[in-house]
Order: C-alpha cells, then structure tokens, then sequence
C-alpha cells in the first residue's frame, strides 16, 4: 500500500513535471532549457512524515521483539483475535471501528507480523482515536480522558483486575484459602500495564483486598500529566530531562537517578532510611512480598514457587528445592500449578509491581499498598513473614 501510494504520488510528480516543459528520465527530471543547470530527484518532493525516524527506531516498529514474534512458531503465523488490538495496527484499527466494523471489537484474526508494520503511524493517527474520550479498563471501570495520551492507555492497561481474580474464585466455588484448588491457574496482569498503576482504585488493576483503601489517580503535577509529558509518543524514550526541573536529584544524562526521587518522608519499607528514594521503597516491599510468597508456598502448601519475569507463565515449581529460578525450571510445562486463593491473589499483586517498572513514577503508593496487603494477608495464612514499615494513605 505503502509503495502504491508512493508510485500514484510519483505519477503526479511526473506528469506535472511534463506541463512545465521538464523532461524525465527514471532517476531525475531536466529542464529543457539548456541554460538551466536545475536537475531533482521526484522523490525530494515527497512528504515529510514528522518523527519518522523516532518511530523507526521505536519498540513500536521493532518486529523483531517478541510482541511481533510471539506467534512465529504457530501454523498460520496469524496474530489471533484476542491480541489482534495491541499487536497489529489493523487490529487496532478495527478495535477502534475506524475501519467502518462495529467498535470496540476483534473479530478476524491479523496479518502476521513478518509482513506488518508494527504499530504505525495510523494506529494513532486517525479520527477516531484522536476523537477518544473514554477508556475501559479490564475491570470494567471507565475513564475519562480528554488528552491524547488516551491512546496509550488503550493497550496499557493490562488485561486483569480485581474482578477476573474474583471471578474465578466465585467460578470455582469460592475454594477455601489456604487449600489448593485444582482448577485454579495463574491469572497474568500482561505486558506494561502503566495506566492501571497510574489510576490505581480507581480502576482496579492491581488486586484489592476486601476492607481495605487504594490510591486512586496520581497527581504527579500539572506539567507532568500525560503519557507524552514524560515519555516520547514516537521513541517512546523517557525525557528525563524534564524532571531535572523539579528534582535536583536527577541527572538528565542518566535515567536511573530518577530512582533517587521521593517527596514522602514515611518509612514504608521499615528500613529507618526515608532519604532513599520511593524506588528503593517499593523494591524493598517487593522483595519481602516475594519472601513471603515463597515462604507461604513451601510451609503451608508444600510445593516450593520460583518467579522469573522473562519467561511466561512466571511462576514455576522449584524443583531441586534451591530457591533459584535455574533455567532448567523455567520452561512451560514445569509451570506452577498448586495455587490456593490467598497465593494466587498476592503472586497477581507481585507480578503487577513487575510488569510497571515505571510504577515508581507512575503510581508509587498504589504499588506499595499492594505489595503491603499482600504481605499482611499471607502473614494471615501462616507465611511466617510479618509486613513491616507504614501503609501509604495517599
């Protein structure tokens, strides 16, 4: 498509070209005069598409990641409905109804990757997407969004929440806590879910103990609200400059040290350090969830549980007992399958916190609310591991 609209706008070109009195050749147009010196390429007079090399050099357009490639080993190599939205520009395309197909509906299955273009410029850029005022998160809760970034939350706002979790406990017939339920498998946040951290409660991505408060929305400043405030929309790459601003901490050539902000003085960890940043907090939390998953799993269920974020379905049992994600255990069928509720429930929250490593910046108090209800609830189960530190009230 793209090439014939090249040739149609070369087309043009030339036939203009001859009403001026050029003459052509297939690499160049002359002028007829031979006084005149000017010879071009039809090409120079092709649009100049903004951002095209950022894009290029985006994840966006990296096919060989494996978002592009994860369907390489199937028959037809096709993209199927389910992930047609976020993988494939047509998909989105369609999901949006900008195709002229009902909204909000996949329904076919998308070319496959090895002949797509990524997510492309006309993923974002058409009238319904730029038109968008709402979005519906998996939970079921809308939002409102009047800025552009509602594009982005579209596709980054997980594929889990509160309510899937719930659900199959209710489907499975609310099995007892702290028993194994036979048919109960781990349910996966997906990939890069910062617009459910950023709206926290509010839309119920992580999932949210039963009595218990979550941050909603973060508030990060009014100059840093949108996706695109912080982020490049085309290189996606983090404009860490626009935090030096604000915090004197950070160092524009240097993205870690945005690790180094903070503007709470609690002691959430319980460490009795409050002049590390909030990073280091939630990381501290984080680990101490993973101690006491790893407790709870091997003291009360008898089945000892590994975690390795880069190979799915995460979790695996711990075969040789070592307490390491060793290779040989990482692989699908060695996956763990002996989830009772109150395990499933806090390996979600653990696996939320890693799939948003931005959620430092994105909803930090939400993490660490997560992360501390989780410890607390599995301490209840007999973990042995006690949560520590200050629950976040923001």
């Amino acid at each position: 498509m793209k090439n014939a609209l090249r040739g149609k706008m070369l087309a043009l070109v030339l036939v203009g070209a001859t009403a001026l009195g050029w003459t052509t050749s297939s690499t160049s147009v002359h002028a007829q005069d031979s006084g005149a010196a000017a010879t071009f390429n039809p090409a120079d007079l092709m649009p100049e598409i903004p951002a095209l090399e950022a894009w290029r050099n985006s994840p966006h357009a990296d096919l060989s990641k494996e978002a592009f490639r994860h369907w390489d080993e199937e028959e037809d190599k096709l993209i199927p409905e389910t992930c047609a939205k976020c993988h494939s520009t047509t998909g989105y395309l369609e999901f949006l109804g900008a195709d002229g197909s009902e909204p909000g509906v996949v329904s076919k299955q998308e070319i496959d990757p090895e002949h797509a273009s990524g997510i492309a410029c006309m993923a974002c850029h058409n009238t319904v997407a730029q038109n968008m005022t709402s979005v519906i998160f998996p939970s079921g809760d809308e939002a409102e969004v009047f800025t552009s970034d509602i594009r982005c939350m579209t596709c980054h706002g997980g594929r889990a929440s509160t309510v899937q979790v719930n659900d199959k406990m209710e489907e499975l017939g609310n099995p007892e806590s702290d028993s194994v339920a036979a048919d109960l498998a781990f349910i996966n946040i997906h990939y890069r879910p910062a617009a459910a951290t950023r709206f926290g409660g509010e839309v119920r991505g992580g999932y949210e103990y039963d009595g218990m408060e979550y941050a909603g929305y973060y508030f990060h400043d009014r100059d840093s609200q949108t996706c695109n405030d912080c982020h490049s929309p085309h290189s996606l790459e983090v404009k860490v400059e626009s935090c030096t601003d604000c915090h004197d901490e950070v160092d524009a050539a240097n993205a870690e040290t945005m690790r180094l902000v903070r503007s709470s003085k609690a002691d959430y960890d319980a460490n009795g350090d409050t002049s590390e940043g909030i990073h280091a907090e939630i990381a501290a939390l984080h680990g101490q969830l993973y101690d006491a998953i790893s407790s709870y799993a091997d003291a009360v269920l008898g089945q000892p549980v590994i975690f390795r974020g880069t190979n799915y379905p995460y979790f695996f049992n711990d075969t040789n007992g070592n307490g390491e994600a060793d290779d040989d255990e990482v692989a699908f069928p060695n996956r763990y399958q002996s989830w009772s509720p109150r395990l499933l429930k806090a390996a979600y929250n653990y696996n939320f916190i890693s799939k948003d490593p931005g959620g430092y910046t994105h909803n930090p108090y939400y993490q660490l609310q997560l992360a501390y209800d989780s410890i607390a609830d599995l301490a209840e189960g007999g973990s042995g591991v006690e949560v520590m530190g200050e629950r976040p009230d923001e």
